[in-house]
């Protein structure tokens, strides 16, 4: 079924670099012991201001060779010289392309032994370009060269979700009931010790728009684990997010105000609320869809990319659209004509705000690396592809 109800969400990554406290204070960020700056809605005296995410490169074919056919891309990884691993749940298979986006080879194999998986694993690069893979079917993690060579593997308890890194080349995997703690592990696969994650509450029923790929409006608690070794949280209900650092707590704010849902947009919402409930009661399913809200949160959901900068997808004013047709396999579903534009705002890792990245709708982000972003879409013809895009700030 396209559309659901849902009461969380799932784990997601995140992003960091340098620069003063001054433009955080201009654009509205305040840090520790900070003060405030002026409400803002945009990013204009920030480096980047308010950029738009455009396309480098894209590879996937709707007809061709296979190896440029994708299924649905689990996991996401990028090399320091761009070399991307692409691993396809529903090929079960990775393969590497180089940062052209040439198909190079095919890594591992299916299968139960050393350097095999039985279903399409995670993917990990380290800073010397090992590549790494969790299994999802065991708690094995195997290690392959540069050039494809698998090398070797160690057995780590079974996590949740993809390994995580810190600056030592130490590995984490979320564990525990919703992932309540990231387990620390060397290169050996001795593990070292577990720092805790907040859960992942979420204190509103809401619904996911399953073709847009979007959920409604939750009130929820998101996480993501920083590669320079430490957790970013924060609740969408607040822009205030926490960067729990060794040495100590960081927190990232800005200065906003709520935004508010205009009167047809949210009685468009509302409409299809209805709808859905009315879907879920035909299959006795009595779960509530909680009203839609006059306010939207703050954000959706925040990632840290390579370097550390953290990116937060942010909830921020819809425009009336025209262009928004019925989908094809529902034609009775009400139509949303109010969207909002994808805008993520981006942080360095000492909590300066960079200025916000208008992307693509339907973006699913993997990596993230200065000013540029590798991801998973399905384009209007309903292609799967990876995609690099870069910022590009206005007036560039």
């Amino acid at each position: 079924m396209n559309i659901g109800l849902r009461t969380a969400a799932g784990p997601r990554r995140a992003a960091a670099g340098r620069q003063g406290v001054l433009a955080a204070l201009l654009a509205g960020t305040t840090l520790v012991g900070a003060a405030c700056g002026p409400p803002v809605d945009d990013a204009p005296d920030t480096l980047w201001g308010t950029a738009t995410a455009v396309e480098e490169l894209a590879i996937g074919v709707e007809f061709g060779a296979d190896e440029y056919m994708f299924g649905w891309i689990r996991s996401l990884a990028v090399a320091g010289d761009g070399t991307m691993y692409v691993s396809d749940s529903q090929a079960n298979v990775v393969r590497m392309y180089d940062a052209a986006g040439t198909f190079v080879r095919t890594i591992g194999r299916q299968g139960q032994g050393p350097g095999e998986y039985s279903s399409a694993p995670y993917l990990r690069v380290r800073d010397d370009g090992t590549l790494l893979m969790r299994n999802p079917g065991s708690a094995r993690i195997s290690f392959f060269s540069p050039a494809g060579e698998y090398v070797d593997s160690l057995s780590a308890r079974s996590g949740i979700g993809p390994i995580e890194l810190d600056p030592q080349g130490n590995l984490y995997l979320l564990r525990g009931r919703g992932g309540s703690e990231m387990v620390k592990y060397s290169v050996e696969g001795e593990e070292l010790g577990r720092i805790e994650m907040p859960p992942r509450e979420t204190t509103s029923n809401t619904f996911l728009l399953g073709r847009e790929d979007v959920w409604a409006f939750p009130l929820q608690t998101v996480s993501a684990w920083s590669p320079l070794g430490y957790p970013v949280t924060g609740r969408t209900d607040a822009y205030d997010i926490e960067l729990r650092k060794p040495d100590g707590t960081v927190h990232v704010r800005r200065d906003l105000a709520p935004v508010p849902l205009a009167s047809d947009e949210r009685a468009e919402w509302e409409v299809f609320r209805r709808g859905i409930l009315a879907q879920q009661r035909a299959m006795n399913d009595d779960q509530e869809a909680d009203p839609i809200p006059s306010v939207k949160p703050f954000f959706r959901d925040l990632w840290v990319g390579d370097d550390g900068r953290i990116w937060v997808w942010r909830y921020v004013a819809a425009e009336k659209r025209d262009d928004i047709e019925p989908v094809p396999e529902q034609p009775d579903r009400p139509l949303l004509t109010w969207r909002e534009p994808w805008t993520y705002d981006v942080f360095e890792p000492d909590g300066t705000l960079l200025g916000s990245v208008v992307v693509p709708e339907r973006l699913r982000p993997f990596a993230f690396r200065g000013d540029r972003i590798w991801g998973a879409i399905i384009d209007e013809d309903g292609i799967e592809k990876v995609v690099r895009l870069r910022a590009i700030p206005e007036g560039s």
